[in-house]
């Protein structure tokens, strides 16, 4: 692949919009003096599921109409259906005897009946029940290129659902900028905490070496220089045990992340769901190390915002 095939293929993709994964679209169109409607909807998955439903008329068109949704839809469980539209009062099949049948198996049963000596009477119904005797058919439908007559609907109905996708899809982007809006006002508040936790960690240790002094007083100066120094070490370990802000700038930057991403548009489930792992993990860690109630409070608050959010990427393509 050509260096500028590199540059000019993200550039493309920053202008496609984000979709969902769910939507229906129903067409309708007249082939051959035949009413047929296509219905297409979808729902989230992981890969591309396409399951269709055709006439038996159209079944050759099948393999080029999933190929044709392949190209157009990269994720999702989507089913199609292909159906004839009867008019009020019309039936799409009719029956037919098959009257030289009838009468073979008419006289195949008197031959039975000379044979083994029964004498029980011969009933209609007793031939009727014969395989082809009475068939079902469908009413005359014929087309030569199922496919090429059935791609403008096809078509048609593929282009709808991408419109309802690409609505949800801003949707969606709306709700999940929001979180994200709302999580980087939570980290803000998160670290004006920290930086107050860690401002009165070292006098909290101090009241508490000092309430064990007064009770059991150090008498020599070089005892007192040894607990001294020792204090200061113990404060400098849990200040550094303690200390979120490494945390604070990963999320942080995992957040700004998931908005350029965002941003970027196209498909982007995927990578949205590996960021929001990396956030999970981060908070985690957060939650962990924090030594404050009110730390371990928001904390709570933005895993149920990513909860949330995670739901929400589950229906983005």
């Amino acid at each position: 692949m050509s260096k500028s095939t590199l540059e000019i293929a993200p550039a493309a993709q920053a202008n496609a919009p984000v979709q969902s994964m769910t939507g229906f679209s129903s067409v309708e169109g007249t082939l051959s003096g035949q009413k047929i409607r296509v219905e297409m909807k979808t729902l989230n998955h992981r890969f591309l599921d396409v399951k269709m439903r055709l006439p038996r008329e159209f079944s050759a068109a099948e393999m080029p109409f999933r190929a044709a949704v392949q190209a157009k839809f990269a994720r999702g469980s989507l089913d199609v259906k292909v159906e004839r539209i009867q008019e009020p009062g019309t039936s799409a099949q009719t029956l037919s005897t098959n009257l030289e049948l009838a009468q073979q198996y008419h006289t195949a049963l008197l031959t039975l009946q000379k044979k083994l000596g029964l004498t029980d009477t011969i009933r209609t119904l007793d031939i009727a029940l014969h395989p082809e005797v009475i068939s079902r058919s469908s009413s005359d439908f014929h087309i030569e290129d199922p496919w090429a007559a059935l791609e403008p609907l096809a078509q048609q109905a593929m282009t709808r659902l991408a419109e309802m996708r690409i609505h949800e899809g801003q949707a969606l982007k709306a709700v999940l900028q929001n979180a994200i809006d709302e999580m980087n006002r939570q980290i803000a508040l998160l670290r004006e905490r920290r930086s107050q936790c860690q401002a009165g960690y070292p006098q909290k240790i101090r009241d508490k070496i000092k309430a064990i002094f007064e009770a059991y007083p150090i008498v020599e100066t070089s005892i007192q220089a040894v607990v001294d120094s020792r204090l200061s070490q113990e404060l400098s370990i849990l200040a550094d045990r303690t200390d979120v802000e490494e945390e604070l700038i990963r999320f942080k930057g995992h957040l700004d992340h998931f908005t350029k991403i965002l941003n970027a548009g196209g498909q982007v489930g995927r990578k949205l769901d590996f960021i929001l792992q990396e956030l999970g993990r981060e908070i985690n860690t957060l939650g962990n190390k924090a030594q404050d109630f009110s730390i371990g409070e928001e904390v709570v608050q933005i895993k149920v915002k990513l909860e949330q959010i995670r739901e929400q990427v589950m229906n983005l393509e």
